[in-house]
């Protein structure tokens, strides 16, 4: 029952944004101007997404080796697939996608605390990738005519990343104030949940910040942020691929400050996957520089089809050979 709920909610939620979005955009023939997209852009896209998703198995296959770990690269692939769908169908799905992490890994002979290290590591680099996307977008759109709202937007999110990663380099420099960081934090969040135990969140915030200070240190994070940053600038091809489907070019740097806001906006677990958070955030800030809402709103649904709709059928698919191989590997 407790799933039926779950779906009905996603599936309610998911036809909300795609049927609201075109009304807040004038669109009253929307499927019209679906119909002329050029299917060559659309088709580019696909394949650059394709591909952006093998460049984050890329990076989770280099952070594990960092730590000692092997993974075929094909079971990188299936594992981060079947996340995708996990932590884009459910509430709070990136929980549910690190225990996937886990039971498949371990059936590879991987610990489960490396597993999780791994997981954490991965995350860190893919932020500092975002930052940096972030920054050079910025960059390339000083002195551009944009409008107020856009400016105090922007004024807000660039604040909350330099906060952000002003943190993670005081945190990451001295694994003493991570442990007490995670202690503190571990202490807010047991009054929500009284399972956590801080001194055990203490000793992981620390031995987490002792790793990435030894494992992704040289070669090692430079391969790791070559991918992350791969994998950041395919999925932002995929965006502009889009757009000059339906005949327009935003630009890299608005395309840039878009989908970094978008992709900051989404890590707040309101909805799965950012469903809902990352169009509006997408469509706001393109028509703050400049692109006619009508195919603004089109472009960013035609996107999402393609970043989020499309990667759930691979998803279910490896979800269900991971899970059927979990199962023939028990018996055996």
């Amino acid at each position: 029952m407790r799933w039926i709920v779950r779906g009905v909610l996603f599936v309610a939620l998911a036809a909300g944004v795609f049927s609201l979005l075109p009304r807040l955009g004038g669109l009253r023939q929307d499927a019209t101007g679906l119909r002329h997209a050029r299917p060559a852009f659309v088709a580019a896209a696909v394949v650059a997404q394709a591909v952006s998703l093998g460049c984050y198995a890329l990076l989770y296959r280099r952070v594990l080796a960092s730590l000692g770990a092997r993974l075929p690269f094909r079971q990188a692939v299936r594992v981060t697939l079947a996340t995708f769908l996990v932590s884009h169908v459910t509430p709070f799905g990136s929980a549910t996608g690190a225990l996937l992490n886990v039971s498949v890994l371990e059936a590879e002979g991987i610990a489960a605390s490396t597993t999780g290290e791994a997981i954490g590591l991965t995350t860190v680099v893919s932020t500092s990738a975002l930052i940096a996307l972030f920054g050079a977008g910025l960059v390339a759109t000083a002195g551009q005519h944009i409008s107020p709202g856009y400016l105090v937007a922007a004024g807000i999110a660039l604040a909350l990343v330099v906060s952000a990663a002003a943190i993670v380099l005081l945190v990451g420099a001295h694994p003493a104030i991570a442990e007490r960081a995670g202690r503190r934090a571990a202490g807010l969040a047991r009054h929500v949940r009284r399972s956590i135990d801080p001194e055990r969140v203490a000793r992981t915030s620390k031995r987490l910040v002792s790793l990435a200070r030894s494992a992704l240190t040289g070669r090692a994070f430079g391969e790791s942020f070559g991918f992350a940053s791969a994998d950041l600038l395919l999925d932002l091809l995929t965006l502009d691929l889009v757009f000059l489907a339906f005949g327009y070019q935003p630009g890299f740097g608005p395309l840039a400050v878009a989908y970094a806001a978008a992709n900051i906006a989404s890590a707040i677990p309101i909805t799965p996957g950012g469903l809902g958070v990352v169009e509006v955030t997408l469509v706001a800030i393109t028509v703050g520089f400049g692109a006619p809402r009508a195919t603004a709103v089109l472009a960013v649904l035609g996107y999402r089809v393609v970043n989020y709709w499309l990667p759930l059928l691979p998803g279910a698919v490896a979800y269900l050979r991971l899970r059927l191989s979990s199962k023939a590997g028990d018996k055996a």
